[in-house]
């Protein structure tokens, strides 16, 4: 399943000081699957049009940083093909019966240096609060030199607003979760870790349906 290899690799890598999470979970679920993938790691997948027709396609698996940028695929006519985030409204893979879903936006600015074509961001879950995930790349000094680290955010829409955590700021989401006191409460005490954030999203839409 899915969400059952980035757990695996969330607890894999745990370095604090370079958070690179997502960078290899993409290898990691790439390489771990056997009977859905062709040469390449490629994955039997479809890009969504700005029409939002599905078109048939074999999605690359690389580095998620690359896969925010760009989209590489082969088409039904065996054409290998790219396209950027402007082009499209998104794309998706699929493995063991499961979607993985990169949507196109351009209303979130999280980067140094935004670009105008946007990026494709992945869409955890489509519940009453929708879950994204994106990848970006600080520059961090290691004492002897500077070197690019990648930081794994969070990101949650809610009353017409994005909300963006990560590892610096997790626990200010008590404030945006505060009609649910059960679960500020476990979050306060240390109940749960910015990795099981997907799991603190879905227990509060699941707390909003009751």
């Amino acid at each position: 399943m899915i969400q059952q290899y980035i757990k695996q690799a969330l607890k894999k890598y745990t370095n604090t000081t370079a958070l690179v999470v997502m960078s290899f979970v993409i290898p990691f679920f790439a390489f771990g699957q056997k009977g859905n993938r062709n040469a390449d790691n490629y994955f039997p997948g479809g890009i969504i049009s700005l029409n939002n027709d599905t078109i048939t396609a074999n999605i690359l698996l690389e580095n998620i940083t690359k896969m925010q940028k760009q989209v590489k695929f082969i088409d039904a006519g065996g054409r290998k093909k790219s396209f950027k985030p402007d082009m499209i409204n998104g794309y998706f893979l699929e493995a063991e019966e499961e979607k993985m879903y990169f949507e196109s936006r351009n209303d979130i600015n999280l980067t140094a240096f935004p670009s105008n074509k946007g990026f494709f961001y992945y869409r955890i879950s489509n519940d009453a609060i929708p879950l994204y995930y994106f990848v970006t790349t600080k520059m961090e000094n290691t004492g002897v030199e500077s070197q690019m680290t990648e930081v794994k955010n969070y990101l949650i829409r809610k009353d017409l607003r994005w909300y963006l955590y990560n590892n610096e700021n997790f626990k200010d989401c008590v404030g945006l979760f505060e009609d649910n006191r059960i679960l500020v409460n476990d979050i306060k005490n240390n109940k749960y870790s910015f990795e099981q954030f997907p799991e603190i999203v879905k227990r509060y839409c699941s707390s909003m349906k009751q």
